[in-house]
């Protein structure tokens, strides 16, 4: 049996295929999708090395001691 045309082959599929490669700037001019993601991304509230460090210390803590109440 062959394959429908427009559809893949047995042999390949579109799965298989790189992604192609878009451009910086759109035909458009209009920004790329990559662009507007590294905007937003750069918009966004970091969390402080102090908060993230305090988050870790606090979560560490918390698995500590669960670990010693379960092997008490």
């Amino acid at each position: 049996m062959g394959s429908a045309e427009g559809f893949p082959s047995e042999q390949g599929s579109l799965l298989d295929d790189e992604p192609p490669e878009f451009p910086a700037v759109s035909p458009t001019g209009d920004p790329s999708v990559d662009d507007v993601l590294l905007t937003a991304l750069a918009s966004m509230p970091e969390r402080s090395e102090e908060a993230q460090h305090a988050a870790y210390e606090r979560l560490h803590d918390e698995l500590l001691t669960e670990l010693n109440t379960e092997h008490s």
